[in-house]
């Protein structure tokens, strides 16, 4: 998930970073459990199956509530400092698609290359290069490049935050932080309202298919985010009071959620409570608790020392580890069924180099190709800034 900015004139936050490489690792460790032990029959659909699974749906919530507030903060600066629509949305746009898109492509072409080659069974569609692969559907099985559902969510969000500012403003004159609540609650609202029409499946496979990888369906959760850095920037007061107790609160929320969908996928994974228990447990709550522990989490900064090093470096590799983790799983795997060996021996070290690959891969790309074009990025935009499209465009 895209969600870290290496943009410098941010200052870099510990606690978020924490958050972001929790999530991460959490979402490793399930997919790595997935493929290297599920998918070849070491292990049964049991405890640790659902364990992780839980845990690493909310992962990926808390994923998308913090790329909410980091853009909704990103927004309100802009707004404040640069004060047109235009201006502040040009300029986020910029940053934001030199940031991901490139990254998305690159690996958009390797997956595509491991499909044509046999290694993965979904294949290529043009819809991946658009992002509209789960805009208001699900994905055609069987799946190819399954983890891209998430990245899709995450750049209809960028996309449409800056249009739903602008577009709210033009019906009605609003003060910044009215017009920000406005934006906050429709990017809530409107997924929950579609949910509520639409009848879910029992079937927890199914809802995930049909619910929760559509990125209409699941717009909310970006939605939380927006709304805690509305109560950052003009509520310091509920921002200050009680961070822990929030936290705590928040804490309690997300993890009786996990519990439950724990409890549920250990008895009945196929009848999962009913459908709706889904929407409420698994997308309202740990958008809800997010924003809970977030006044909390964002306000701890520890001196120096290697737990904070090690956050910022997961943080600025988090894009790069989820986009490089699934297909270096994928052509490892394929390659232990060409060697015809017995994997269960040596399971334990094929994991450890599948994580030391994901890091040299994701550091690599880091750092040969994100920063180049972010560097690229910054003359780019500068170069924009001065030019014929710096104008505010008239009414």
């Amino acid at each position: 998930m895209n969600s870290s900015s290496s943009a410098p004139r941010y200052q870099r936050n510990f606690g978020l970073d924490l958050l972001r490489s929790i999530a991460i690792c959490v979402v490793l460790m399930n997919h790595g459990y997935l493929g290297f032990f599920v998918s070849t029959g070491l292990s049964k659909w049991e405890g640790w199956r659902a364990a992780l699974s839980a845990s690493a749906v909310f992962s990926i919530e808390w994923l998308f509530v913090l790329s909410g507030y980091l853009i909704g903060s990103m927004m309100i600066r802009s707004f404040e400092t640069r004060g047109g629509w235009w201006a502040s949305a040009r300029d986020f746009w910029l940053r934001r698609w030199f940031r991901t898109i490139p990254n998305y492509y690159l690996f958009l072409l390797i997956n595509a290359l491991i499909a044509w080659w046999g290694i993965e069974e979904g294949r290529f569609a043009w819809s991946f290069a658009v992002f509209s692969q789960n805009l208001a559907w699900a994905q055609t099985k069987p799946y190819f490049f399954a983890e891209a559902w998430s990245l899709a969510l995450d750049e209809w969000f960028y996309f449409l935050m800056p249009l739903l500012l602008g577009g709210v403003a033009l019906l009605r004159r609003l003060e910044r932080r009215q017009l920000f609540w406005a934006v906050a609650l429709l990017l809530i609202t409107v997924p929950t309202v579609l949910r509520s029409v639409v009848t879910p499946s029992a079937h927890f496979f199914a809802w995930d298919d049909d619910i929760r990888r559509v990125t209409l369906m699941h717009l909310d959760a970006t939605g939380w985010g927006v709304a805690a850095a509305i109560l950052n920037r003009w509520h310091p007061g509920w921002w200050a009071r009680r961070q822990g107790l929030k936290a705590l609160l928040g804490l309690a929320l997300t993890l009786g959620a996990v519990a439950a969908m724990h409890y549920f996928m250990r008895v009945d994974w196929r009848g999962f409570a009913g459908g709706r228990f889904n929407d409420l447990a698994l997308i309202v709550a740990p958008g809800v608790g997010t924003v809970l522990i977030l006044p909390w989490l964002s306000s701890h900064q520890p001196a120096a020392g290697w737990g904070r090093w090690l956050a910022a470096r997961i943080g600025d590799y988090s894009y790069s580890i989820y986009l490089c983790h699934f297909p270096l799983m994928l052509l490892m795997i394929h390659a232990l069924k060409l060697w015809g060996g017995a994997l269960g021996p040596i399971v334990g070290w094929v994991v450890l180099a599948w994580l030391l690959g994901v890091l040299a891969v994701s550091a690599l790309v880091f750092h040969g190709f994100e920063k180049p074009v972010s560097d690229l990025r910054e003359r780019f935009t500068r170069r924009v800034q001065a030019g014929p499209f710096s104008a505010q465009p008239s009414a």
